[in-house]
């Protein structure tokens, strides 16, 4: 089943890409292999230098379209713009490096259309991420359902956009992605969207695989999370402190300077891998300036530089197993 051009579909795929011509074809793939077609997929180039738009245009499927930036705006800009292009009731979100499993819009709007509140217009599922370094993939675990707000203050930000998908007129009203935000546009976005009593509903199964990489990712970039840290704390410390105490605020503090740590050591082992050795010691040291928040990073880190990547990850491979032994069979210490 095709869309014509005259008809409105029900789901609408918003694809912000730049320069990632070599990876944005699989996630278009993905979108065309849904076993729900009642869509179109929105791919939103944002100024690319490279054959971005010639990958796109070679789509024959007629659901494919190309809206194209003159400069690149950022990711804000790129999905607000697919948003003000949809025209279906429903937007799914799914960046140039990500890719959907065949049944995710299947599901998601089966249960957007069964759910028993009125008030959900939001819904997500949990993921695969596959890390290319490691060639290693896991899954996220945990969903929450219905007023999350709280959930969010919290610090819980599922690890991409690509797994949600959103009622269009909510993203409207909210005024969808922050175009001054360098990061984390997305966990503003749920913030906001959550506490104008927009409700979350969940699809309990990884429907998509996320992809980890350290090439051109600039929400990877430490010094944007820096950045992205402190709006966030203006926008979203005082309701913190508010709503759930000083405390809780702390905590949420550190989470950020964790997220930042974790940027620098998916530096430190990009180095390590393509044997940049002073670069990872260059990255490493930087990490010092926001101890004492994450300890745990600067000493993997420090091991992973002095080990190397072999030796390192045999290590991580032993005390995994050491611990999986003493948690015994059901999971638990034994």
């Amino acid at each position: 089943m095709h869309i014509s051009g005259n008809r409105t579909p029900s789901v609408s795929v918003v694809i912000p890409t730049h320069n990632r011509a070599q990876l944005v074809a699989r996630s278009i793939e993905s979108v065309l292999a849904q076993t729900f077609p009642d869509l179109e997929c929105i791919v939103v180039d944002d100024g690319s230098t490279d054959n971005t738009a010639e990958v796109v245009r070679g789509f024959q499927d007629p659901r494919v379209r190309l809206v194209t930036l003159p400069t690149n705006c950022g990711l804000s800009r790129a999905r607000n713009e697919g948003i003000r292009a949809a025209r279906g009731e429903f937007v799914a979100f799914l960046d140039d490096d990500d890719e959907w499993l065949p049944r995710k819009l299947d599901m998601q709007v089966a249960r957007l259309r069964e759910a028993d509140d009125p008030r959900a217009t939001v819904v997500y599922c949990r993921c695969y991420v596959h890390d290319a370094l490691t060639g290693r993939t896991t899954q996220t675990s945990g969903v929450y359902e219905g007023d999350i707000f709280g959930h969010l203050l919290r610090g819980w930000h599922p690890p991409t956009p690509s797994l949600f998908m959103v009622k269009r007129s909510s993203l409207l009203e909210v005024g969808g992605f922050d175009e001054g935000l360098p990061c984390a546009q997305d966990y503003d976005l749920w913030l906001r969207l959550a506490e104008a009593s927009n409700h979350f509903a969940a699809v309990n199964e990884p429907l998509a695989v996320k992809h980890e990489h350290a090439e051109g990712h600039m929400s990877a970039d430490p010094a944007v999370r820096v950045r992205g840290s402190e709006i966030l704390d203006r926008k979203w410390g005082p309701a913190i402190t508010r709503h759930l105490g000083p405390k809780a605020y702390r905590r949420w503090k550190a989470r950020r300077c964790g997220n930042v740590q974790s940027a620098h050591f998916k530096r430190v082992r990009y180095a390590v891998a393509h044997g940049q050795r002073i670069e990872a010691w260059r990255h490493w040291l930087a990490m010092w300036r926001l101890l004492p928040w994450s300890r745990r990073n600067v000493l993997q880190a420090f091991a992973l530089v002095t080990l190397g990547q072999g030796a390192y990850g045999a290590l991580a491979r032993a005390k995994g197993a050491i611990l999986r032994r003493a948690r015994g069979p059901s999971g638990a210490p034994s």
